[in-house]
């Protein structure tokens, strides 16, 4: 199996070309560039350098967040044109696990996003498997849970904005790999989407923000007591 993996998910890019186990190529930079213009050439050329053609894919793989909102969207409507272009099968994966997936311990790892207002996106893994769901909340509410818990704890992603709080808080039981190392490697992607389940339903396969858009929230407090998301689209 011939995999194409991206992810467009936060600053990073990164473009991997995977057959079966073996990843053969990963392009990544950290530049803060538009990912709208960046994408579909680090895709040409990463496949280049294995001489591989787009119609030799058989998978594609992207991170479906959580995220920037508008990374995500970029990343997730390459990964459709692509596929519905292609006839090839589409994975999305968690950004969060991504990272999970790149430490190799047999401790809590805790991939974290900043979302701002002492806000973030986090998940908790164990073996590989997520034991405290992917979501959108205050990090007090991550840490109390974390509290309850003997084990030695991995923090990875962008810590360093929670570096103070993350040693004062748990000290000694915390290893916090700095946001500077914990950028994607282009292997965590990889393995993941070979592990996951192909979407059926490709036209419906959207990005996984965790939270309400900024124009969603508007949109509901314009109008109280009516969530109702068909409303805000047609509206918008």
């Amino acid at each position: 199996m011939k995999i194409l993996a991206f992810d467009t998910s936060n600053q990073p890019l990164t473009v991997s070309l995977a057959e079966n186990n073996q990843v053969l190529h990963v392009f990544s930079t950290n530049e803060a560039r538009n990912h709208s213009i960046q994408l579909l050439p680090a895709i040409k050329e990463t496949l280049a350098t294995e001489n591989w053609a787009l119609q030799d894919i058989d998978r594609i793989v992207v991170a479906q967040g959580p995220g920037s909102f508008t990374g995500l969207r970029i990343g997730v409507t390459v990964a459709k044109v692509l596929a519905d272009t292609l006839n090839t099968e589409i994975v999305g994966v968690s950004s969060l696990a991504v990272l999970a997936a790149q430490v190799t311990s047999t401790q809590l790892v805790v991939p974290l996003f900043n979302a701002r207002n002492d806000n973030v996106f986090a998940g908790v893994y164990l073996n590989g498997q997520n034991v405290l769901a992917d979501e959108h909340q205050p990090i007090a509410n991550l840490f109390t849970w974390l509290q309850s818990r003997s084990e030695k704890i991995t923090f990875i992603g962008d810590t360093d904005i929670f570096l103070e709080t993350i040693q004062t808080t748990f000290g000694t039981q915390a290893t916090i790999v700095s946001s500077a190392e914990s950028l994607p490697d282009g292997y965590g992607i990889v393995k993941l989407g070979q592990q996951a389940q192909p979407v059926i339903d490709v036209a419906n396969f959207n990005p996984e923000y965790l939270r309400k858009t900024q124009a969603e929230l508007n949109w509901i407090t314009a109008h109280p007591g009516e969530d109702k998301p068909e409303n805000y689209v047609f509206e918008v």
